[in-house]
């Protein structure tokens, strides 16, 4: 061979030589071939594959071996849109809401199919793309469906809101008090709040159906504070009785008497929470009676009934008339002070007066008004039966005649007052009428017991006038006419006396001093036509007639000067005096 001799170790070596190429040759073709076998076999495992593939994901859950069926079940909107949505707001948690309950929506047919054709492509590329979906999964890799989410339904937010708000917001509480039987209470103040619904409903919408926390909007609502300082100006007060409204004609209930200490209030209030209630430390006191109970009783007795004659002029007694149709029909509740010149007012032409006799000065002349105390005088003596309590009242200058001694009370517009208070617990009422030149007060209200009243008195005293003549050219001689009658002085003192229902006396005190003074009797005796008296010479120095001789006195006129009239020692008492006009200053009148 080439003249070379090869040796036959050398040939063996050369033989297997070629022997070992053809066998690497026949081994990667027979590993070819089983590759192509798997991969085939693969392929036809994946066709026949009745589960999900491996690897394949939503999100990051694994839906690997998953049959059709429960591949359905699993991606249902109840299991893919359980996320959840917490709603807060003031650090609260006001309510969580899955995504489903929100209105998001998903397309489970959609993820179905996408998942489950994952691995399942046709034709003969699509055969070999299952087997490498199959293989990939199988050595851990992962192909992954997505959900598609829609947003929450605006309805369904909206509603959403306004159920959270209904348990959210709160009304503010402003501090506020109530008064009871058994006591004062106060609500301490509580601010309110209030949920921004709109606003909630734009914040749930930025999620845009993902699941997520919320914190909704708000607003507090302030509450107004209780002023305790105020609330004792206004609450502290006496209690009073149910009263009659005389505007109204009603009765009324009473006011509740209150005791409230601000300071011991605002402790008592400072320890308790916001919007609650506690009792302040007052002492409340309620009226004793009501108004039915008062409406029960109301004007039901007689306290007292007095009645003068009235005498004088047609213009006095239409001043008597018109003073007492002033105070007919008042009532006073108790605790009230009656004045009379207020009640009665100015005494003037306009309003009907007229002119009647009156005192100035101590001399009678007519003002406007005259007689009008008599009117004040009566009703004061039925104050005094009716044991009501005398605040301001005068005895007139001269005896006035038409009522008892010391039961008397002058008035005058400026000057002299008469008031009494209505103590007897009760509203009262003054009823006036005249009738047949009687003047008659009666008062009305309620007794709680049987007692009454006498009133009594002691004459003290008395100055008796004197008679003064006074010449006057103005009458003619001889005539005489009296100027001004004459009126005894007394000074007495009144006692009121009360006495049970069977006679027994309970007190006697005294009631008023009162003075009344004398005033002369004046008598006008004529000087005109007088009688001339003759001039009787002086005889201090000695007369000489012609010879020296004295001259005797002339002889008196046998008409001579009339003795002056004897005086009455006891004339008869007078008539009434008459009263001071109200419109007279007080310190005219006496």
């Amino acid at each position: 061979m080439d003249g070379k001799r090869v040796s036959q170790q050398e040939l063996l070596e050369q033989t297997n030589k070629n022997r070992g190429g053809k066998a690497g040759w026949i081994a990667a073709a027979a590993a070819a071939g089983l590759l192509i076998a798997a991969a085939a076999g693969l392929c036809a495992y994946a066709g026949s594959y009745q589960q999900v593939f491996p690897g394949v994901q939503l999100g990051e859950e694994s839906l690997e071996g998953l049959s059709r069926e429960e591949l359905a079940e699993r991606v249902s909107p109840d299991a893919l849109l359980s996320g959840e949505v917490t709603v807060t707001a003031n650090g609260l948690e006001l309510g969580t809401y899955t995504q489903k309950e929100l209105g998001a929506q998903v397309d489970t047919e959609e993820l179905t199919d996408a998942a489950w054709h994952i691995g399942r492509e046709e034709g003969a590329l699509g055969w070999l793309k299952n087997g490498w979906t199959m293989l990939k999964g199988r050595l851990g890799g992962s192909t992954k469906v997505e959900a598609e989410v829609s947003a929450f339904d605006p309805a369904i937010l909206r509603r959403t809101a306004q159920e959270l708000a209904a348990g959210f917001d709160r009304q503010s509480i402003d501090g506020s008090y109530q008064l009871s039987r058994d006591g004062l209470y106060a609500t301490k103040p509580a601010a309110g709040q209030r949920l921004d619904q709109e606003g909630l409903v734009e914040e749930l919408e930025y999620l845009e159906g993902d699941p997520g926390e919320v914190e909704a909007p708000w607003e507090e609502l302030p509450a107004l504070d209780l002023d305790l300082q105020a609330l004792a100006q206004e609450l502290n007060a006496e209690p009073s009785a149910a009263r009659y409204d005389v505007e109204t004609g009603k009765v009324v209930d009473g006011e509740v008497g209150v005791r409230l200490d601000p300071e011991a209030a605002a402790f008592a209030l400072e320890a308790a929470v916001p919007g609650e209630t506690v009792q302040l430390p007052a002492e409340v006191v309620y009226p004793k009676m009501t108004a039915q109970e008062l409406e029960a009783v109301l004007f039901r007795d007689v306290l007292s009934t007095t009645t003068t004659t009235v005498s004088g002029t047609g213009a006095r007694k239409g001043n008597v008339k018109l003073a007492g149709a002033a105070v007919n029909g008042l009532v006073l509740n108790d605790g009230d002070v009656f004045d009379y010149n207020q009640v009665v007012g100015k005494r003037t032409v306009e309003r009907g007066y007229g002119e009647a006799a009156t005192y100035v000065n101590g001399e009678t002349v007519n003002t406007v008004g005259g007689g009008i105390c008599q009117v004040s005088s009566t009703i004061y003596l039925a104050t005094l039966l009716a044991n009501l309590e005398i605040v301001e009242r005068y005895n007139h200058r001269f005896y006035p005649g038409y009522i008892t001694l010391g039961m008397d009370a002058t008035v005058s517009w400026g000057g002299p007052e008469f008031r009494f208070k209505n103590n007897t617990g009760y509203p009262i009422r003054i009823d006036v009428g005249y009738a047949n030149s009687k003047l008659t007060v009666t008062i009305v209200g309620t007794k709680t017991d049987d007692t009454y009243v006498k009133m009594t008195y002691d004459l003290l005293g008395t100055t008796k006038y004197e008679t003064e003549y006074v010449e006057t050219e103005e009458l003619p001689w001889g005539e005489q006419r009296q100027k001004q009658n004459g009126y005894t002085g007394y000074e007495v003192v009144s006692y009121r006396n009360v006495y049970k229902g069977d006679g027994t006396l309970l007190s006697s005190n005294v009631e008023a001093k009162s003075n009344y003074k004398s005033r002369n009797q004046i008598i006008l005796t004529g000087t005109a036509g007088r009688p001339v008296t003759p001039e009787m010479p002086d005889f201090s120095q000695p007369t000489v007639g012609d010879a020296g001789i004295p001259v005797p006195p002339p002889m008196p006129d046998a008409g001579g000067e009339p003795a002056p009239p004897p005086a009455q020692e006891d004339p008869p008492q007078p008539a009434p005096a008459p009263e001071p006009d109200t419109d007279i200053p007080g310190w005219l009148l006496h």
